[in-house]
């Protein structure tokens, strides 16, 4: 009962939010003559300060009961001895999960600072050394539809590599909208969590939203 209680609540307070939501193709990028903080307002943590480039944070959400931060895992095959590939969220919610760091696609024009609505990249924090540092940053799939962990940093050319945050009510989601491919043809879409069995096991996993409503999200900066 509590569960469906919080259900109704959280589709209550973001419906009309995601129904209005509307997506610009256009790179959101600093002007000369703007300056950042007031034409491209940064992404604040749960502390209230500016969330900074390669500085660790959880991924939380932002409604208490909806699950744990997110985490790696292997979804496709467990059978297979690779490295964990696939972006879930944790069930339960004592779990901050694991902390992941953000890079802006063009620091020189807008700082270590990340703001609002700008490329990024996300990747989980891994220690260089690790058998998986390769299998950090976050992209999305060949069918446009999972967050999987299997791409390039500070690649400009893979538009599959790129995210942006973007507010949602008191608190933020995340838009999969790269627009750094002039020519080709972008389909924006927010992120949201998927819930999946696999036999008994529950399966949260981050994925391109239809007409779902988006992962709202919170930042705490990890210790």
């Amino acid at each position: 009962m509590k569960s469906i209680l919080v259900l109704f609540l959280s589709i209550a307070l973001f419906l009309p939010l995601a129904l209005s939501s509307t997506f610009s193709s256009d790179l959101l990028l600093p002007s000369e003559q703007y300056s950042s903080s007031n034409a491209y307002p940064s992404i604040l943590d749960t502390d209230g300060n500016p969330i900074r480039a390669g500085v660790k944070y959880f991924v939380l959400p932002s409604i208490r009961g909806m699950g744990g931060g997110l985490s790696l895992s292997r979804v496709v095959d467990k059978s297979l001895k690779v490295c964990p590939q696939d972006v879930v969220q944790i069930p339960n919610e004592v779990s901050d999960g694991h902390p992941v760091e953000f890079f802006p696609a063009y620091p020189g024009k807008t700082g270590q600072v990340i703001l609002v609505n700008n490329p990024i990249n996300v990747k989980f924090n891994s220690s260089e050394t690790s058998p998986c540092a390769n299998f950090t940053v976050w992209k999305m799939d060949k069918k446009y539809k999972y967050v999987v962990a299997r791409g390039t940093l500070g690649a400009l050319n893979k538009i599959r590599n790129w995210f942006r945050i973007v507010p949602y009510g008191q608190h933020y989601r995340f838009v999969y909208c790269p627009t750094l491919c002039i020519p080709c043809k972008i389909k924006c879409a927010d992120l949201f969590i998927s819930y999946e069995e696999q036999g008994n096991v529950d399966i949260r996993r981050l994925a391109a939203s239809g007409n779902e409503l988006p992962f709202s999200v919170k930042f705490k900066k990890a210790d």
